[in-house]
């Protein structure tokens, strides 16, 4: 069989394209201000009002978002390779509509105390936990039963999450505005949570890109190449959950991300994590960052969530996927 060429994803160049988007991120914005002094202000920050919108209002913005899209990524292409599926999410086994009922709990019963994200974050964490814990059976764990539990959890916690939404209506824009995801009004406090959260994650899958590359083959091919099947699908999905939660702590529910990128980044660059998991990361990161450029620069309607935008992107591509799934299911990693 004739294997088709590859154009490699160069690490040099996608750094390049993130510092570009993050520094288009700094740039943009409805006031506008001087080339020069935007790269004066980032180097050497003062009590301007230039530096200000700089540092406290813009970076804080864009990183975010850079941390946001390569967290998702990253957490798109494990689930991928657990569930050996290109069609796989960081929102496939309940996670999202974990999230979405842990911040609809949060503004319906304590909206004074601000606790959508962090509720948000273990709603995510709860809900993924659950799915495990119900596909385990006799000690166990089938990844396509963790799918369909996933998919029932799912659909309970968002029955619930939106009998809460109409009980009380006038939290309801807000719940939404959360629930379409959106990187707004960020502060230097969430940036550093999420990222410390992120850093976690990476530091435990990293080691992991082997065993997942050994996923890839089976779980009986893996389990004869000295993995320890169970343990490691266990730690990958504990650690993706984490990836999305501190993504959703941020932004809310953006979608398609975790998708989209790390399929596109795996066609041009193969399936070997080592190259996959920081090159997800990083191409998401920019991806993300150039996503919320664009939908705060939307001609006539005006700026619109990003999450609009990612669904805007994404869902095209995976209808594209949905209709190649056929061709994947006889080796969709090659």
């Amino acid at each position: 069989m004739v294997r088709r060429r590859r154009a490699p994803v160069n690490f040099a160049g996608a750094i390049l394209l993130l510092v570009i988007a993050i520094f288009l991120g700094v740039l943009h914005g409805p006031t506008a201000i001087p080339l020069h002094t935007i790269v004066a202000r980032l180097f050497a920050p003062n009590q301007s009002i230039a530096s200000t919108i700089i540092w406290q209002i813009r970076l804080p913005a864009v990183l975010a978002a850079a941390f946001v899209g390569g967290g998702l990524s990253v957490a798109g292409a494990v689930m991928q390779a657990l569930l050996k599926n290109p069609l796989a999410d960081p929102y496939i086994v309940g996670a999202s509509a974990g999230a979405g009922l842990g911040a609809t709990l949060a503004q319906e019963f304590v909206p004074l105390l601000n606790l959508m994200a962090p509720a948000a974050f273990f709603g995510a964490l709860s809900a993924v936990m659950i799915s495990y814990l119900l596909s385990r059976g006799r000690g166990t764990s089938a990844m396509l039963t963790l799918i369909l539990a996933g998919y029932a959890v799912g659909v309970i916690l968002s029955s619930v999450t939106t009998f809460l939404m109409l009980f009380n209506q006038k939290s309801l824009t807000t719940i939404f505005a959360w629930e379409v995801g959106g990187i707004n009004g960020v502060d230097w406090t969430q940036v550093l949570v999420s990222l410390s959260l992120i850093v976690i994650a990476l530091s435990v899958i990293w080691p992991l890109a082997p065993d997942m590359n050994a996923l890839l083959l089976g779980e009986e091919q893996a389990h004869h190449l000295g993995v320890h099947v169970r343990r490691v699908q266990l730690i990958l999905l504990v650690t993706a959950s984490l990836l999305t939660a501190a993504a959703v702590y941020i932004s809310g529910l953006i979608g398609f991300v975790g998708l989209v990128v790390p399929h596109i980044v795996r066609r041009l660059n193969g399936p070997n994590h080592r190259q996959l998991v920081p090159l997800s990361f990083i191409v998401g990161a920019a991806f993300l960052a150039l996503a919320n450029i664009a939908a705060s620069s939307i001609p006539i309607i005006g700026p619109i969530p990003v999450g609009l935008m990612t669904a805007f992107l994404g869902g095209p591509y995976f209808l594209y996927l949905l209709v190649r799934q056929n061709r994947w299911a006889k080796g969709w990693s090659t």
